[in-house]
């Protein structure tokens, strides 16, 4: 699998902000092996997802920076997860091609961190990047896995 630990150079050699990316992308494969129940989930896992939320997060100095501003940002994200499972378990093909942008959501609140730490200009130069990283899964294989399972 491709690599999705990231790159300080995204957040402009800040590793506080890179620690809350990779804290994301651990929370993220926990909340969904959670949800989609196709993977065990540890309960060290679970014990690390929790301490994410409710320690590292709420500790790490880049993160307590823009979390006011963030905040309204994951109701968004939470939406659009939720329903991006309610496609996947109803096996619509519109719904699943649906699917498979609302499950990075989580992305936007990336992409925002990008442009905090190294300014727009530099952000969008970068910004292809940083979505095929957090988009790992194609289109067809996220089809295949939901619609021919």
């Amino acid at each position: 699998m491709k690599n999705t630990r990231g790159k300080i150079e995204w957040f402009g050699g800040n590793a506080d902000a890179l620690q809350v990316y990779q804290a994301l992308v651990d929370l993220s494969h926990t909340w969904d092996d959670l949800v989609d129940k196709d993977k065990d989930v540890s309960e060290a896992d679970i014990n690390r997802a929790f301490l994410i939320c409710l320690v590292y997060l709420q500790t790490n100095p880049f993160y307590r920076q823009i979390q006011d501003r963030v905040i309204p940002m994951w109701v968004s994200v939470i939406s659009a997860y939720e329903t991006a499972n309610k496609f996947e378990k109803d096996k619509d093909e519109h719904g699943i091609e649906i699917a498979h942008v609302l499950r990075y959501a989580a992305g936007h609140v990336v992409t925002y961190m990008v442009h905090v730490c190294v300014g727009a200009e530099k952000a969008s130069e970068i910004m292809p990047e940083v979505w095929k990283t957090m988009v790992p899964e194609r289109i067809d294989d996220y089809r295949k896995e939901h619609l021919d399972a």
